[in-house]
């Protein structure tokens, strides 16, 4: 008796702070679950207006950005099918609700990227070939994996898109050589990835239930998805360069590797938004970046323009945004002082 008094004053105050991660895991839950709109919009893309190298005109930024949005159409199809197939052993209606508008989401995702993929091959670019291999590896994952584990891959792909949309949205001062048409699609697709960033999580979560098996088949569909992934977009890169032959174009690869590691440095800011995946305690919302979305969404809720949304996005992190505009400042000053140019 004496061992199990011990133990339970060893164990209460565990649990009493995993009740309290639940509580406020909860709390975030439903700030995401209001945040979640399907947004039936089509944008003009052809390849008249979406020219071959359309991030900033540039060959390497532009075959990565498109080596990154490869596999969104198939991928967007997939995380889709992965909530359907748990929504039926959930009980709670807000949750079932946001999987069912989350794959609403997702549905106009993949449609609007198959055209700008079918761009990218229109122009010379071999897209059909990495979509096709995405495909292959699916299929492969589908057959083998029960449906909960396929719901944590799901989850995990979610984290990453979640995190490379918010970085995106911290900086769309990286676009502004960028086609605008393309701007306008990729901005309202970041915006949404970042309204349901948490329900694939959350309906992992309800389907398979708290506690130690739960955590381990979600860290190791993470670690799954970061052992396949990573080496899959490189590896796409790496084709593209190749069937593009852009391999020598060492000015562009010097502006590529500027943007990925110094300004903004994306893969820097990506590392650290994703670790904390890896944590017992961990949920999307944690991460609240509500107000930078808010922006571009009251913008696009007034005027209906995703390009007037964008605009105000853009003026808003030079004028107000408080994580900027003091730097922004500071960064003036310094230039003016020492004549940077």
């Amino acid at each position: 008796m004496k061992v199990w008094m011990l133990l339970s004053l060893v164990v209460s105050p565990y649990v009493d702070c995993k009740n309290r991660e639940k509580i406020m895991a909860q709390a975030k839950v439903k700030v995401g679950y209001d945040e979640v709109v399907p947004r039936d919009l089509t944008f003009d893309l052809n390849k008249d207006n979406v020219h071959k190298y359309w991030f900033n005109d540039d060959p390497w930024n532009t075959l990565w950005m498109t080596a990154v949005l490869a596999a969104v159409p198939e991928g967007e199809r997939w995380v889709m099918r992965s909530a359907a197939m748990l929504l039926d052993k959930i009980d709670d209606p807000a949750v079932r609700q946001a999987g069912v508008d989350f794959c609403k989401q997702e549905r106009i995702h993949a449609r609007e990227h198959d055209v700008m993929n079918e761009i990218s091959i229109e122009h010379g670019l071999p897209l059909d070939d990495i979509e096709s291999t995405f495909v292959v590896i699916r299929e492969f994952l589908k057959k083998n994996l029960s449906p909960e584990m396929q719901g944590a891959l799901a989850a995990s792909f979610e984290h990453f898109t979640a995190i490379l949309s918010s970085v995106f949205l911290e900086y769309p001062e990286m676009f502004e050589d960028t086609e605008p048409e393309v701007v306008n699609m990729l901005f309202w697709h970041f915006v949404e990835e970042t309204e349901h960033k948490a329900v694939s999580f959350d309906v992992f979560s309800h389907a398979s239930g708290k506690g130690p098996l739960a955590y381990l088949r979600r860290v190791t569909a993470m670690a799954t998805s970061s052992v396949v992934g990573v080496p899959g977009i490189t590896a796409a890169l790496v084709y593209l360069l190749w069937k593009d032959k852009q391999f020598t174009n060492l000015p562009s690869a010097l502006k590529m590797l500027d943007t990925t590691l110094v300004r903004p440095g994306v893969m820097r800011h990506i590392v650290k938004l994703y670790f904390p995946y890896y944590r017992p305690s961990f949920h999307p919302w944690k991460d609240d970046n509500r107000d930078v979305i808010h922006v571009w969404k009251k913008s696009f809720d007034e005027t209906g323009d995703a390009g007037a949304a964008f605009k105000a996005l853009c003026d808003w992190h030079k004028n107000e945004n408080p994580r900027k505009v003091g730097k922004s400042s500071a960064f003036s000053a310094i230039k003016a002082k020492f004549a940077i140019a």
